[in-house]
């Protein structure tokens, strides 16, 4: 009975310990965009959303309708888009990562006095969950992980030009969805060697035409993206909705 009891313990502390570990590593991007002077946007918990209406610019409760965010996501954006600065989007990325790290340091330092089943799973679960976000060249579904965009943004080349435009992309769509992104960004998107990028590239060649009515061009970057579904997550479909 005892063992049963301490197994059942255990199972809640651990996912106590990934809950609390990804409020601080999301916790983490959330307060230094707002150290960044930018705006608190979402903060994604499993299902539940804490988030900005775009139309009262109030913080609101809500559920997540997309269950490939449940892992975690915080968010702000820059309150204007001269302030859209990449080099500030990288302090914004690593302070995740950081975050889980000192806090599971912190956790750890102590557990030299006190040692509840809760704090021995928090340590090593906030922990690891920094590292595991630094480890370089990995995805976490569409993109590469904190660490790794950090480092192709420090990098320069094509790493740094491919993580700039679609970071550049994400501006201009956010404050007005009916600009047209950058050719040059575009460019540097579809030849990357990396199917989601190339994919992603095309998407916006396709938003491009598609505004500027030009059904050619539309039709030509759909072809493109089909050719390309096979090689991107499912998600990345599902996100790049077009009408043929």
């Amino acid at each position: 009975m005892e063992k049963a009891i301490l197994i059942l313990e255990s199972i809640g502390c651990a996912l106590l310990s990934m809950l609390i570990s990804t409020i601080i590593h999301e916790g983490g991007h959330v307060v230094a965009g707002l150290i960044q002077k930018w705006k608190f946007t979402v903060l994604v918990i499993g299902p539940i959303k804490i988030y900005r209406d775009d139309a009262t610019d109030k913080i609101k409760l809500g559920l997540e309708k997309n269950p490939t965010l449940w892992g975690g996501y915080g968010g702000t954006m820059p309150r204007t888009q001269e302030e859209a600065k990449i080099e500030t989007f990288g302090k914004i990325l690593l302070a995740g990562p950081m975050a889980s790290i000192i806090f599971g340091a912190i956790i750890a330092i102590i557990m030299i006095s006190v040692r509840p089943l809760l704090l021995v799973f928090l340590a090593p679960v906030s922990i690891g969950m920094g590292i595991a976000c630094l480890i370089p060249g990995v995805k976490t579904g569409i993109l590469y992980n904190d660490g790794s965009r950090y480092m192709r943004i420090k990098k320069g080349g094509q790493t740094a030009l491919e993580e700039k435009a679609v970071f550049d992309a994400t501006m201009v769509t956010y404050f007005d969805e009916n600009a047209p992104i950058a050719e040059d960004d575009i460019e540097v998107l579809t030849r990357s060697k990396d199917a989601e990028f190339k994919y992603l590239g095309h998407y916006y060649a396709y938003v491009n035409a598609k505004t500027a009515g030009d059904s050619s061009k539309m039709q030509e970057h759909i072809g493109a993206m089909e050719s390309l579904k096979e090689s991107v997550p499912r998600s990345m479909i599902d996100m790049c909705v077009v009408q043929s």
